[in-house]
């Protein structure tokens, strides 16, 4: 049973609350004083938390993370239409969205009755390290997308004043989400003594995670500073360090199970840790889900969508342009274009660039799917297409393919019967976080226990820093960064392509400037490739303009306004201390 927690999403409790006051009471199938006996209660009620991680079934689409950036938004990877929130066309909330407590409310349950179970504390310790750390990923959400939120300690009835309360100023949200997660790190077994391996939570995956905690509330600080978005007082410097010393701890000599996935091929290695149907001794891979397709509906789409369909998402030239030369150098992509179109353009780059690129895009000549379908190569991108089937910029997504796979291809249909699994949480992002840390401290950068092995993956050079005359062209931040930083973020674009991290990178960062007032691009069409008659919008230069007829002034993002969700409207009628985000 524990070896298949996270696909199997058990609640032990039913427990629901309005989205605003926190004050329903547990709707409970056996009463609470029965409940809290031992410590398989314990494990059964912490498990009913899993079912937040991000995987195949509760992600928008069929293609789980790996769609993320298109349907939150980014400038690397879009859908078939704009996303509201870069085109400032968001309307506000009245009720409901992302403003719902019941996971914290239930969390907090937790706390107010574990105590009761009487064993050991070694023998629970699991059990309350992930309540913990659930609570920290559940505040970690508020945060991102709201800023200051109330901090609630209990799960209140209501009755209670603190319905009530005031938003809680963001850095002492985070102060409190680092304390728990120190709390998890405590108490959580090691990778190798936890029952379920990395298919439970773990020191490893709680440090992976104080990394990112801490990262991103620093470079907010930094980036928004002087602006409605940041906190009087903050220092982004102790919150920088904190991603750094997690990410050292993580280091520690033999002490975590913890590596870079490197069986030595290059062409490969990296999308096998999204290929996967089992990821149980991958040690990059500290907390995935798994799928089984035995288990009613514990299975997805991902493969048939990514090999004979898109799901109307499609990556941009803007993420492109990340991917270095094979030797390590900038490349010319725009000189390229010029004399070489269609699909000679993705086989030229596929061959010449970092050997990740062929990993996330198609190349023609590669396979699509080889199974009871047939085997079929891919040989131009689906632009004539429609629907879930359409591409729309020429670069067209395979990360993550197995054309071996049973459903590859539509071989079973329209079937959910995909057991690729999941991956939650994997070392590659600690190394990035480290490395970006740490420059943004301004000390020396540990590049040969960081980036180095990503490089080292992927047959790359290691880490140089260097100037990029085409930087304007992908990485223009709206501010100037040092050499080191902006190859940092270069090789976090390239790593965690379509990873579902662009779009809180470009927040953090306040760098709406990557597409405020442009319109994201594609590859340069050769129209002799598709049929006469055939209607794609291209610029001046010939690339694929996909947003040039709906979005002609290139994206409007409300810069005062859009880096937050607004606060439901009829949450600040109920309580007037929860004043609105700026621009709401």
């Amino acid at each position: 049973m524990l070896k298949r927690f996270l696909y199997m999403g058990i609640a032990a409790l039913s427990l629901s609350s309005c989205s605003k006051n926190l004050d329903i009471p547990p709707v409970d199938q056996i009463s609470n004083d029965q409940y809290w006996k031992t410590g398989s209660d314990l494990n059964s009620y912490v498990l009913q938390f899993y079912t937040a991680f991000p995987t195949f079934r509760n992600q928008s689409g069929f293609h789980g993370n790996i769609g993320m950036d298109a349907y939150n938004g980014s400038d690397h990877q879009i859908q078939n239409i704009p996303v509201t929130q870069m085109n400032g066309t968001r309307t506000a909330t009245a009720s409901g969205g992302r403003w719902n407590w019941a996971s914290i409310r239930a969390v907090n349950i937790f706390f107010e009755n574990y105590q009761k179970v009487n064993e050991p504390a070694a023998n629970i310790a699991q059990y309350v390290g992930e309540a913990h750390f659930f609570k920290a990923w559940f505040y970690f959400e508020k945060v991102r997308f709201f800023g200051d939120v109330p901090w609630y300690t209990n799960s209140m009835l209501a009755n209670d004043a603190h319905l009530y309360d005031a938003r809680t100023p963001r850095t002492q949200v985070v102060d409190s989400i680092l304390y728990h997660l120190d709390q998890a790190i405590a108490k959580l077994s090691l990778l190798k003594d936890v029952p379920g391996g990395n298919n439970r939570l773990s020191k490893e995956a709680a440090l992976i995670f104080k990394t990112r905690v801490a990262l991103f509330e620093g470079s907010w600080q930094k980036y928004h500073a002087g602006t409605p978005f940041a906190t009087s007082g903050a220092n982004p410097s102790k919150y920088f360090q904190a991603a750094v010393d997690a990410a050292k701890e993580l280091m520690t000599p033999g002490k975590y199970k913890v590596g870079i996935y490197n069986t030595g091929k290059p062409a490969s290695d990296y999308n096998a840790l999204f290929n996967s149907t089992n990821l149980s001794s991958n040690t990059e891979v500290t907390l995935w889900c798994k799928f089984d397709k035995s288990q009613s509906t514990f299975s997805h789409n991902f493969q048939q969508y990514i090999t004979s369909g898109t799901n109307g998402l499609s990556a941009t030239r803007e993420l492109i342009l990340n991917y270095l030369k094979k030797d390590g150098t900038p490349y010319d992509y725009d000189g390229t274009a010029a004399t070489v179109k269609g699909s000679a353009f993705l086989t030229k780059i596929g061959t010449d660039c970092d050997p990740r690129l062929s990993q996330v895009i198609w190349i023609p000549g590669q396979t699509m799917w080889d199974n009871s379908a047939g085997k079929v190569l891919f040989v131009k991108p689906s632009l004539e297409k429609s629907g879930e089937n359409k591409n729309y910029t020429g670069f067209q997504m395979n990360k993550g393919v197995d054309p071996k796979d049973p459903t590859a291809g539509g071989a079973l249909g329209f079937s959910t019967a995909c057991e690729t699994g999941a991956v939650v949480f994997r070392y590659a992002e600690a190394l990035l976080n480290y490395a970006e840390a740490q420059a943004e401290l301004g000390g020396a950068i540990d590049y040969a226990s960081s980036i180095d092995k990503l490089r080292a993956r992927a047959g790359m050079p290691n880490f140089a820093a260097q100037a990029d005359a085409s930087r304007s062209k992908y990485a223009d931040f709206g501010y100037t960064l040092s050499n080191e930083l902006y190859e940092i973020r270069r090789e976090r674009a390239v790593e965690l392509a379509c990873e579902g991290f662009r779009f809180d990178d470009w927040r953090r960062w306040r760098a709406h400037n990557l597409f405020k007032g442009k319109r994201p691009t594609g590859f340069p069409y050769l129209a002799s490739e598709y049929a006469a008659g055939l209607v794609v919008p291209t610029d001046a230069s010939g690339l694929v303009d996909p947003f040039k007829t709906s979005m002609a002034s290139g994206y409007n993002f409300n810069v005062g306004r859009d880096y937050l969700d607004n606060i439901p409207t009829n949450e600040i009628t109920l309580n007037p201390k929860l004043t609105p985000n700026p621009g709401w």
